[in-house]
């Protein structure tokens, strides 16, 4: 491939800018659009015991330290354990052609098909050749997506912003199902087959340091921007594949999981990770909802992981009643914690002992720093955050993201090119925190618009931002 020296002096500059500064959680958003249940669990895992694509040793080392050593060559893998041996990316599974889009601002390294790894993991039958996309992020990492349907929609040397299209999932390579295989690199965007430089962007949860760093001495760190307040939907929750998940359309924001609780290891298939950002070091308050109406169980087992700078973890079980305190926030633990993306919870359906409900729920989980929390709303910022758009380019839906740290109306209002207004909508009485709204391009009569540029504007407490979005039919 050919680059310009204006493509290669930006690359450069970019990662010299982030050996200076260090490295910080970049990825603003999913890879994926939306879908109606807020995120699609994440199916297949890095490999922390060895983190190579093609290469298996007969272990499977997921990302919290669990290890397994039977059936773990794809598709033998027991349902919800997500053992992939050798595998060195994320699998999203997700309906056919759904939109994939830049999960943070970069340029576009490698946009092609070409032939699938040889032979294929687990022995399937490549189906054609692999459609890959490769983003520089300018800061050492690279995201790359495997499996990528016909035509892509981006091309090499383009920059992309966070929340543009990139094409659409497929099952093409190496795939038997429609996935997406995301994948992050660090300090080289190449392929190895022996010595991988793909590194966890959800990080290292276990026991001990990374197997990883053994590696280039590339450490797993939690990539994802988040909060100090992780909900279903946020950068900061996960969760990961399992047979017996349910949605409740209700909780913190409208939306919780539940699944069975189960007594046997051998048996637990579930299980969700909660990653704020920490603004500074300090004790905090770490607070879990739990809607009414769930039948949560008396004894769920949240476990706190804290990460230390060498990257050693320590962890702290803490044994709940989620039957308590109901519909609202409540302290499970207070604890030192240090700054940035360094602590965690994990949360399994496994309970111990006998308790009393059947269920174990994962709704939000809110991390208060005692010494700082704010009393008087009035110093909160009046001014507030719009995100990227995601997709964009769209079709049929798009979904607007902002954050507002007052609460108080919001009004969001379409224009077409010409600046004439094609659409209104408001919401009253707002609460602060992170907000989606899904707009499916018609305008106020009801009608589909035509394809082509549009922006849109959301005002609140008197102050508007306003972003473009691109239709296409």
């Amino acid at each position: 491939m050919n680059f310009s020296n204006h493509f290669y002096t930006k690359i450069s500059f970019g990662l010299c800018l982030a050996f200076l500064i260090g490295q910080e959680p970049f990825l603003e958003i999913r890879p994926f659009a939306t879908p109606s249940f807020e995120q699609y669990p994440a199916r297949q895992h890095v490999d922390h015991q060895l983190p190579t694509s093609n290469i298996q040793d007969g272990v499977f080392l997921r990302l919290d330290g669990v290890s397994y050593d039977d059936n773990v060559v794809y598709p033998d893998c027991i349902t919800g354990s997500s053992c992939y041996d050798g595998h060195s990316g994320i699998d999203f599974h997700m309906p056919f052609n759904t939109p994939i889009i830049a999960p943070a601002g970069g340029y576009v390294l490698w946009a092609a098909f070409s032939a699938p790894a040889d032979p294929c993991p687990g022995g399937i039958e490549p189906n054609g050749d692999q459609g890959t996309i490769i983003i520089a992020h300018g800061n050492n990492y690279f995201s790359c997506y495997l499996h990528m349907n016909p035509p892509l929609a981006v091309s090499v040397g383009e920059t992309v912003e966070t929340g543009d299209t990139l094409g659409y999932n497929g099952n093409s390579g190496c795939a038997i199902e429609a996935h997406l295989h995301f994948e992050i690199r660090k300090d080289s965007w190449v392929f190895e087959t022996d010595e991988s430089y793909a590194v966890d962007p959800y990080g290292w949860w276990g026991d001990g340091t990374d197997p990883i760093q053994e590696i280039h001495g590339n450490k797993s760190e939690w990539l994802w921007i988040s909060n100090d307040l992780v909900d279903d939907g946020d950068n900061g929750f996960q969760r990961y594949h399992g047979p017996n998940w349910t949605y409740l359309d209700m909780g913190h924001d409208g939306s919780a999981w539940s699944t069975p609780a189960v007594n046997d290891l051998d048996e637990s298939r579930h299980y969700a990770i909660w990653v704020p950002w920490l603004e500074e070091l300090g004790e905090y308050e770490i607070q879990i909802f739990i809607p009414e109406g769930s039948n949560p169980t008396t004894s769920a087992k949240y476990e706190i992981v804290v990460q230390d700078n060498d990257g050693t973890n320590t962890k702290t079980i803490v044994d709940v009643d989620q039957n308590t305190a109901l519909g609202q926030f409540r302290t499970i633990a207070t604890m030192e914690l240090p700054a940035g993306s360094n602590s965690s919870v994990i949360l399994r359906d496994m309970i111990g002992g006998s308790p009393t409900g059947e269920n174990v729920i994962f709704d939000a989980i809110k991390f208060v720093n005692t010494t700082t929390s704010i009393t008087n709303e009035t110093t909160l910022p009046l001014d507030f955050t719009l995100y990227p758009p995601f997709p964009n380019p769209f079709n049929p839906s798009v979904t607007i993201r902002y954050e507002i740290f007052l609460s108080g109306d919001v009004k969001i209002d379409i224009y077409n090119i010409r600046g004439e207004k094609i659409n209104s909508y408001h919401q009253q009485n707002v609460e602060p925190g992170i907000h989606d709204f899904h707009w499916t391009a018609t305008s106020a009569s009801g009608t589909t618009i035509s394809s082509g540029i549009y922006f849109y504007t959301i005002e609140s407490n008197e102050i508007a931002h306003s972003k473009k979005l691109i239709f296409l039919q």
